[in-house]
């Protein structure tokens, strides 16, 4: 009987063990991530550190270091579709890189589309600190209504400091139009306004140089010409109404130097921005912060079936 009870002692203890290694297993797998994760964080801001300290600036309009992904809805699926990718070596407007970096440009393409680089490889020059490319997509077959094809775009720097920039674009077949959300959550001091423009064109505003006003006119078009005659020409107009008893715009943002309309209302003897026109890029996104009043509330759209905080126009 002592026996008996010893081996279901035993057996109980052995399995009491194998439960610990099991939770202590799981716990080392979690730390190692964690310190993986944290570690690699780590890494990529001493190295981004060390290359700003060396003057080292290589940045695009759509590719980032952690991949920038894009849906585009608006692709007829027949025309080809042409991706502008915008680089530069600037800090900001007043600092930028004294020496010229080049670069390699590599993608992938879905098998129902061939697509096709304005050129190889780049070099972003010191004089003027700037640079382009395109990648031309077409398809290869007949397409539908909710087909996709999918391009993934890479850049690498050649410069003696390496940086790899990246960016996915899935196209839509479906019609060209502007979207926006808004990410937010409660207790969140400000909220996000992100607007993407999918169309892949320019409209004449104002006439010039034999351009008639409302013509059309494609993405190489518009970027050949002159910064005066580019003020001409607009992808997409938005203008955004807001309460600023409830949310206040960032006017730090950039996007400001774009506004073409810009409306106040009086409050308690001051004075606050309530509507404001910007124009945005063919085929580009632009992120708006507006701080909150109440911090409580959570302004995310689409969220159910609300409505958002910020009317939203466009043409």
């Amino acid at each position: 009987m002592k026996k008996k009870e010893k081996s279901y002692q035993y057996k109980i203890k052995l399995k009491y063990q194998r439960k610990q290694l099991i939770i202590i297993g799981a716990i080392a797998v979690l730390l190692l991530s964690v310190i993986v994760i944290f570690g690699r964080y780590v890494t990529n801001n001493i190295n981004n550190f060390f290359m700003r300290s060396k003057e080292f600036y290589f940045n695009s309009d759509k590719l980032k270091e952690t991949e920038a992904v894009y849906q585009i809805d608006n692709w007829s699926g027949i025309d080809s579709y042409d991706i502008i990718i915008n680089m530069d070596s600037r800090k900001n407007n007043l600092e930028a890189a004294k020496y010229d970096i080049a670069y390699n440009i590599k993608y992938t393409c879905s098998n129902n589309a061939i697509c096709q680089l304005s050129k190889p490889n780049g070099t972003i020059y010191a004089s003027n600190n700037t640079d382009s490319f395109n990648l031309t997509i077409t398809p290869n077959r007949q397409l539908e209504v909710g087909d996709k094809v999918e391009v993934e775009i890479e850049v690498e720097s050649m410069a003696q400091y390496k940086k790899t920039l990246k960016g996915k674009f899935t196209l839509v077949v479906g019609k060209e139009k502007l979207s926006y959300q808004i990410t937010d959550e409660a207790q969140n001091p400000y909220m996000e306004l992100r607007l993407t423009n999918t169309l892949s064109y320019y409209i004449v505003d104002q006439a010039f140089d034999g351009y008639t006003q409302g013509q059309k006119i494609d993405s190489d078009t518009y970027l050949g010409l002159s910064e005066e005659n580019k003020k001409n020409c607009y992808s997409s107009m938005v203008t955004m109404k807001f309460d600023p008893t409830k949310i206040l715009i960032d006017m730090t943002n950039e996007m400001f130097e774009k506004a073409t309309n810009i409306n106040r209302t009086t409050i308690n003897g001051k004075t606050y921005i309530s509507e404001i026109t910007i124009s945005v890029d063919a085929i580009s996104s632009v992120d708006i912060r507006f701080y909150k009043v109440d911090v409580s509330q959570d302004y995310t759209y689409p969220k159910g079936n609300n409505s958002p905080i910020v009317t939203i126009t466009s043409k």
